[in-house]
């Protein structure tokens, strides 16, 4: 049994690096400025720092024996090898499954002159290696599916998390 590979996107962690970083600069600068300012402006720069994090930092693909899981923004799915049908990474990591496509918002993409030569992404690339390898060894010939959808876990902490401080950046001002 092999090892379980992550992979995240350098760049788009730097992104939310940088966002995470503004926003609690952002409430360090609120809070000097008193309760008034904490109160009209800490939701808006906690959801744009939540936001950011969400997006840019957490979001990964996992290769291991078991399939691929992409974990994306407000979702996970769990994609069981023998559902993959292709694997199309020009543009970061998409997908073709016996249940839809999945998009993987945390691969990165080929950049410029790598994508017009349709040179594939390196998330792409290990997975469709870990796909063959699969196949080459036998454990692909007879893929069969062994549930109706794929296993998807929404992140219903961040979404009310999201809406909580949505609501907080439109209603804190009125009141103020």
């Amino acid at each position: 049994m092999g090892t379980a590979v992550r992979l995240r996107s350098r760049g788009t962690r730097a992104l939310g690096a940088a966002i995470v970083g503004t926003a609690v600069l952002g409430l360090g600068s609120a809070l000097l400025g008193g309760a008034d300012d904490l109160l009209r402006f800490g939701a808006p720069l906690a959801l744009f720092g939540v936001l950011g994090w969400a997006a840019f930092w957490e979001p990964y693909v996992e290769v291991s024996d078991g399939g691929i899981t992409v974990a994306n923004t407000l979702r996970t799915v769990h994609v069981p090898w023998p559902a993959v049908r292709s694997v199309n990474g020009r543009y970061g990591l998409r997908l073709s499954t016996a249940y839809g496509p999945v998009t993987a918002w945390a691969a990165s993409a080929p950049a410029g002159r790598e994508r017009a030569g349709s040179k594939e992404s390196h998330t792409s690339a290990v997975v469709c290696a870990k796909l063959e390898e699969l196949r080459d060894a036998g454990h692909l010939d007879n893929p069969r599916l062994e549930a109706e959808a794929l296993a998807t876990r929404w992140h219903r902490h961040l979404m009310a998390t999201i809406l909580v401080l949505l609501a907080g950046t439109v209603l804190l001002p009125l009141v103020l």
